[in-house]
């Protein structure tokens, strides 16, 4: 008898197990045998599986976290990205078409949470299309400040493609996690008193999942710092687990440095940063603070970059109060703080020459 209900007990146990797991079966033509996809975990930008097509299929199994998450699957096959995004937890999807389709073409079926996001793509695939020229435009003018104009420009297009569509998206979809996720990617286009309403809107199921937590904690961090207000003072940790507290430096000006591993612009930065945290160590203190979410990826970009000043992750990403606090919406973003702890400067991207002459107006401001 014992044997029995101990053998019962594995059997249901190894049945749970399984519906635990998430399953993407996909079958997909125009690419060669071998051909090597990965399944990225956006939030914390980490590759969690990887899988190599043969007779135009591959498939992708394992257990996620605290679902649904999402996730990107991509190869890189002549030169060219090829990737599809989901919105799914530990359950069985199915991905149908060819190369042409990528990545808003193809069929995805099997999981309700992926049915919202699939309703959302459709919506707005054309506007992306619109957008990737725009993207190809800006990076090609980025850099050529006698040219600062035309970028605002596109940048100004790139913002507004769309915005109409994904925000009436929201209105109607409150309660979905596809929703939730477009809330937050839009949550500084609802003013603040909408974001509430939204909230108390949501039913607890939403509301307690990792989206609804989202929104809460950025309702709860309040005003966005901007130039001119005094510094929001946080606790993260070093590499070697010890916590630092951003008031514990004192008489010297800050630059906080909001980086993420793979972020390109990110690590073209690192020489000037070399480059400033040397020269003006007795008046600068430089800070990176991690926007990755997973500490194996912050960790690999610290060994990779080896930075001589401070690395600072507080396992948050970019849904943490500090990150939002202060405004981060992309990779690289800069915060000057004068000694008097205000901030003086906020800037988002990285050009060739910007910190040293961002930092060199300042101290000579002050040295006058």
């Amino acid at each position: 008898m014992k044997n029995a209900l101990l053998l019962i007990f594995a059997c249901c146990c190894f049945t749970f197990a399984r519906a635990q797991q998430y399953s993407i079966i996909a079958h997909v033509t125009g690419f060669p045998d071998g051909t090597k996809f990965y399944l990225n975990d956006v939030d914390i930008d980490t590759d969690i599986d990887s899988a190599l097509i043969r007779n135009n299929s591959f498939s992708l199994k394992g257990t996620l976290g605290e679902s649904p998450r999402s996730l990107w699957v991509s190869t890189v096959f002549n030169n060219k990205t090829y990737y599809f995004s989901l919105l799914m937890g530990n359950e069985k999807v199915s991905v149908k078409g060819d190369i042409k389709d990528f990545p808003f073409d193809l069929k995805i079926t099997g999981s309700k949470t992926q049915d919202g996001h699939n309703k959302l793509i459709s919506l707005i695939k054309e506007g992306y299309k619109q957008r990737n020229p725009l993207v190809e435009e800006y990076f090609a003018l980025k850099g050529d400040s006698a040219r600062a104009k035309a970028v605002q420009t596109i940048i100004a297009k790139l913002d507004s493609v769309d915005k109409a569509t994904r925000m009436n998206y929201v209105r109607q979809n409150l309660n979905s996690y596809s929703g939730l996720n477009a809330l937050f990617d839009l949550k500084d286009d609802f003013p603040a008193d909408t974001m509430r309403l939204f909230y108390k809107s949501i039913n607890p199921e939403f509301r307690n999942s990792r989206f609804g937590k989202r929104i809460d904690t950025y309702i709860k961090v309040g005003k966005i710092l901007e130039e001119g207000d005094a510094f929001y003072d946080f606790a993260a940790l070093d590499k070697e687990g010890n916590k630092h507290q951003l008031s514990d430096i004192k008489g010297k000006y800050i630059l906080l440095d909001f980086s993420a591993t793979y972020c390109g612009p990110c690590i073209a930065s690192l020489p000037e940063l070399t480059e400033v945290s040397r020269k003006y160590a007795n008046q600068l203190t430089v800070i990176t603070f991690s926007g990755d979410g997973g500490k194996e990826t912050w960790l690999r970009g610290l060994n990779r970059d080896q930075p001589q000043w401070l690395s600072l992750w507080d396992g948050k990403g970019s849904y943490g109060e500090t990150a939002i606090k202060y405004g981060v919406s992309g990779y690289p973003s800069f915060v000057l703080i004068n000694p008097e702890r205000k901030i003086v400067s906020k800037w988002i991207g990285y050009d060739k020459g910007i910190v040293l002459k961002k930092i060199e107006s300042f101290l000579n401001l002050k040295s006058r």
